[in-house]
């Protein structure tokens, strides 16, 4: 009679060595999958919002020749009032303050720094696998 399933062996060399071999090797392979989850999903995420840059750019040129037609309209009402190389004068002082006052909030509200979260999370794993898997002290 031939056997209904025949069966090879798993492993070539039975023992501890193999296992810990194998674990190894699959803790490898899921650390891998771990990091390379990220890096697709932001790259699906790129992906994505590509195609919203491109019209918030169109939206941004338009949104320039608005403000360009806005600054002709204020140098032509001033004019009205005062000499035409005037009202531009008044009009770029004005435009170049307002643009100086936007500058110096944004840089006050600048906040430069490292991502302290990040850093700290990865001590506190650090420090997990230490006192854990190495039988150290948390220090």
């Amino acid at each position: 009679m031939e056997q209904a399933v025949q069966s090879r062996p798993v492993y070539r060399e039975p023992g501890y060595r193999t296992l810990i071999g194998r674990l190894r090797d699959n803790a490898r392979a899921y650390v891998r999958k771990q990091l390379e989850l990220p890096r697709q999903e932001i790259a699906e995420i790129i992906q994505a919002n590509l195609r919203a840059v491109k019209w918030f750019a169109i939206a941004a040129g338009l949104a320039f020749m608005v403000l360009i037609a806005l600054v002709v309209l204020l140098v032509a009402l001033i004019a009205i009032v005062l000499p035409l190389w005037l009202a531009a004068l008044v009009v770029l002082l004005l435009c170049a303050g307002g643009a100086a006052l936007a500058a110096y909030t944004g840089y006050k509200r600048l906040e430069l720094r490292g991502p302290t979260r990040s850093i700290e999370s990865v001590k506190e794993t650090v420090r997990w696998v230490k006192s854990r898997l190495l039988g150290r002290s948390a220090s």
